[in-house]
């Protein structure tokens, strides 16, 4: 009996020395995994909204974990204190001007407090310093984007369908240029004139080059114009002189219209001689009666004169005359003659 008591004891003490043993090594793992017993610091950091974070989560500083959160706890509505223990060995690399934000250990992994910035030229962080934080997004905000965005690419591609849809059915200026031939031919011809058009432009562009270089040229006219200041002096006055010339004209055109007008006004006046010929119906009656007595009258004295010429008196003096107007005749047809002569001398 008494060597089984003794042989249980020493199983139960072997037992309770293992157990022992594994709660002192969870002990020191845990530990060591929250920085338990390692010397620390504490800062604290304000979040408006710290998406899950919770207290033991791991701070990083540049990717490496530098400390946990120790307590998380309400300053106002929307201002919550985290306090963070941050080990001593890392507090040389870590500034007063770094900032905090709440992020994830990966895409879906747990949360973390990132530090990041910080400048050299400022001193390390100090127990209870207070950084800045900056805003970050949360998973929840990323995938609400993520459902609008999700939403607008539906929508897009119904848009895109029914687009596709209406090209293929031949519907719209594309889906008839796509499906009809006639569209195309027409596209095709307007490509050509296109060309043609650009062909004309380019000779034409070669002509005025040639042009413009014949306008270089020097003993040119063009040359002269543009080059010698002689001859642009002369073009110069010759305009001045024919600007002089235009303004005499529209002074004599001025004048010849202020007589033209006065003839006017005095053919419509009574008071001239003129004009009372043609608007005074009595004197040109008169005027028209007196010229007809003057028709009677000359008629009259030609009979009279026929009359004279067959009197036995007066018959040498008409034939004297005749006589006289032939030999005159005779003469000068023949100096015209003789002018004649003389001119195709000379000619030849």
């Amino acid at each position: 009996m008494n060597d089984k008591s003794t042989k249980r004891g020493v199983i139960v003490g072997i037992f309770v020395f293992v157990g022992m043993l594994i709660f002192l090594s969870g002990i020191l793992i845990l530990g060591g995994q929250k920085k338990s017993f390692i010397s620390s610091l504490g800062v604290i950091a304000v979040f408006h909204d710290i998406g899950g974070l919770s207290k033991g989560d791991n701070v990083w500083y540049s990717g490496v974990k530098v400390g946990t959160i120790k307590s998380i706890s309400f300053l106002g509505h929307d201002r919550i204190q985290v306090r963070m223990e941050i080990e001593k060995r890392s507090r040389d690399f870590i500034h007063k001007d770094v900032t905090a934000k709440v992020s994830s250990d990966g895409l879906v992994g747990n949360k973390i407090v990132a530090l990041t910035g910080g400048t050299a030229g400022v001193p390390p962080v100090e127990d209870g310093d207070t950084i800045a934080v900056a805003t970050s997004i949360s998973s929840d905000e990323i995938m609400e984007t993520l459902q609008v965005n999700n939403k607008s690419l539906v929508e897009i591609t119904g848009n895109l369908k029914t687009i596709t849809k209406k090209l293929a059915d031949g519907e719209g200026s594309l889906g008839k240029l796509i499906s009809s031939d006639t569209v195309y031919n027409d596209l095709k011809g307007a490509i050509a004139s296109l060309q043609r058009t650009t062909q004309n432009t380019s000779r034409i562009t070669e002509n005025l080059t040639d042009y413009t270089s014949k306008l270089q040229r020097k003993g040119s006219l063009s040359n002269d114009l543009i080059s010698d200041t002689v001859v642009f002096s002369k073009l110069r006055a010759s305009s001045g002189q024919i600007a002089s010339a235009a303004n005499r004209m529209d002074s004599v055109m001025n004048n010849l219209q202020a007589a033209s007008a006065s003839v006017n006004n005095n053919l419509q006046s009574t008071k001239t001689p003129a004009g009372l010929l043609l608007n005074d119906e009595k004197t040109a009656q008169s005027l028209k009666t007196t010229i007809q007595n003057l028709q009677s009258s000359t008629y009259k004295l030609d009979e009279n004169m026929e009359a004279l010429q067959h009197n036995f008196l007066l018959r040498g003096f008409f034939r004297r005359r005749d006589k006289a107007e032939l030999k005159e005749q005779q003469r000068l047809e023949k100096e015209a003659a003789k002018q004649r002569k003389d001119s195709i001398s000379n000619a030849q």
